[in-house]
């Protein structure tokens, strides 16, 4: 299977898993609870997910859903925007956190859409790293492909378990966004409205055109 559609099928997983906090209370985190909600998360996901494509109002309205239902996106804003997050003002991160579901979407949602089936997800063990916890898993689209998928667990200051970023290849989701973010609020002087105005353009660009079908990817 071409290493396009193995993109397509990680980040999948990545987007969806990045947006989807656990409401598991305020117990102890410990590995079994991570892979547990790692779990959940996926298997939820792939539910909603099933019978596609879907239109971006769609898919913004899924994983809507699937926010609303686990909750804590104003932990998820604060994780993405670092530092900025304390130097925004109460507006402002309202404004980001109602921005950022919208942005996945306009930015990610085709993937979830192009991805033609739902690979099988092996669960690798669980590493326990600094504060938080690992969750390996590797996804089998096929016998011969398949591509390394990392969550990362930890507990939120509210006492929630929290997938905070997960890596595909070496590549991290949250990471990489963060650091593309920051990016363009040290450019512009420290100015985060310079930011909510690049989402909001992205939110409102026509979404792309499918990818012909037939081609190698």
């Amino acid at each position: 299977m071409p290493r396009r559609i193995l993109g397509l099928f990680a980040s999948f997983y990545m987007v969806i898993a990045a947006l989807m906090p656990s409401d598991a209370g305020a117990a102890a985190l410990d590995g079994p609870t991570a892979e547990a909600l790692v779990r959940s998360a996926v298997a939820d996901a792939s539910a909603s997910f099933a019978g596609g494509p879907f239109t971006r109002e769609q898919t913004r309205a899924k994983v809507a859903a699937l926010v609303e239902k686990y909750a804590d996106i104003t932990f998820e804003s604060e994780l993405i925007l670092g530092r900025y997050w304390r130097k925004a003002t109460p507006e402002q991160q309202g404004t980001f956190s109602s921005l950022l579901i919208p942005f996945f979407v306009a930015t990610y949602g085709s993937l979830m859409d192009n991805a033609p089936v739902r690979p099988e997800m092996v669960f690798l063990g669980t590493e326990t790293r600094a504060d938080a916890f690992v969750v390996h898993t590797k996804l089998k689209p096929s016998v011969d492909d398949e591509v390394n998928l990392d969550f990362v667990v930890l507990q939120s200051p509210a006492g929630k378990a929290v997938i905070s970023d997960a890596t595909a290849e070496g590549v991290a989701l949250v990471t990489t966004i963060r650091s593309d973010f920051t990016s363009v609020i040290r450019n512009a002087g420290g100015n985060i409205a310079v930011l909510l105005d690049a989402m909001r353009k992205k939110i409102d660009a026509p979404p792309p055109a499918p990818p012909a079908s037939g081609n190698p990817g």
